[in-house]
């Protein structure tokens, strides 16, 4: 994730696998991945497809960086307006280190 373009576009990419509940094991560190239990990713497929419609944008709302890991934090935005935010995690190989899908309007 070398650009703000790169990390918007994967993020939406990742939305539309994970709505779809595919799961590419390749795109997650180790440590990360081994959590994620077929049930978790079904969970979280589940969580995203509230809003029904994919989104039809996606913006970094926030970025932080350390030593190791970079953080951004992506709002994304969906057809009939409404928006939610997404935590990613990547490591320096740019893979993802953690999620956090934040709770959407009305939940």
């Amino acid at each position: 994730m070398s650009t703000d373009d790169g990390v918007t576009a994967f993020a939406l990419q990742w939305y539309a696998q994970t709505q779809a509940g595919k799961f590419d094991r390749t795109q997650y560190a180790a440590a990360y991945g081994a959590q994620l239990t077929p049930e978790a990713v079904q969970a979280m497929s589940q969580h995203l497809n509230r809003y029904g419609a994919s989104p039809k944008g996606a913006e970094i709302m926030k970025k932080r960086s350390t030593e190791d890991q970079t953080f951004y934090l992506v709002k994304f935005i969906f057809p009939r307006g409404d928006a939610t935010s997404i935590f990613f995690g990547f490591d320096t190989e740019g893979k993802i280190t953690g999620v956090g899908v934040e709770s959407m309007a009305g939940d």
